[in-house]
């Protein structure tokens, strides 16, 4: 049984080798197993981070800021942009697999704001051509690799 302490790394690891970047029930079951905690458990402590989701999602998870700083300045138009540009809504993953769209509350970044995340990589001081110029970048670029 490994320590507890190394759980949250553990499902991070898992969801990231994840082609749909979910915690898979199969995934769910090998960490049952090394740490020795029920189903319920697990989906208790993936269900409380938001960076972490039992649902499948897109290759590319986008975050888009909508704290009240960002809101103040454009997020929302932002969001409008991203849900027309993608054919979906927050919450939603797009037909081709390639994004899943999320709001977040805060990225730390109100000195850059509006800001959004996309995977690993954050975008500050956002607007309308710099969002599609982004979006573009990862169809063209990065498509479903990952690269």
């Amino acid at each position: 049984m490994e320590a507890r302490d190394r759980l949250l790394s553990a499902l991070c690891e898992v969801q990231e080798s994840s082609l749909q970047n979910y915690l898979s029930p199969e995934g769910l079951k090998e960490l049952s197993r090394r740490f020795a905690l029920s189903m319920a458990e697990l989906r208790g402590v993936a269900s409380y981070y938001s960076m972490l989701s039992l649902r499948p999602r897109g290759r590319h998870i986008i975050r888009l800021c909508v704290s009240p700083v960002c809101r103040m300045l454009g997020s929302v138009d932002l969001l409008g942009l991203i849900e027309g540009e993608l054919g979906l809504r927050a919450g939603e993953t797009s037909s081709d697999g390639l994004f899943t769209l999320e709001e977040t509350q805060c990225l730390g970044r109100c000195a850059g704001a509006p800001a959004m995340m996309v995977d690993a990589q954050v975008y500050e001081n956002l607007d309308i051509e710099g969002v599609r110029r982004i979006l573009a970048s990862y169809r063209k670029v990065k498509g479903g690799t990952g690269a």
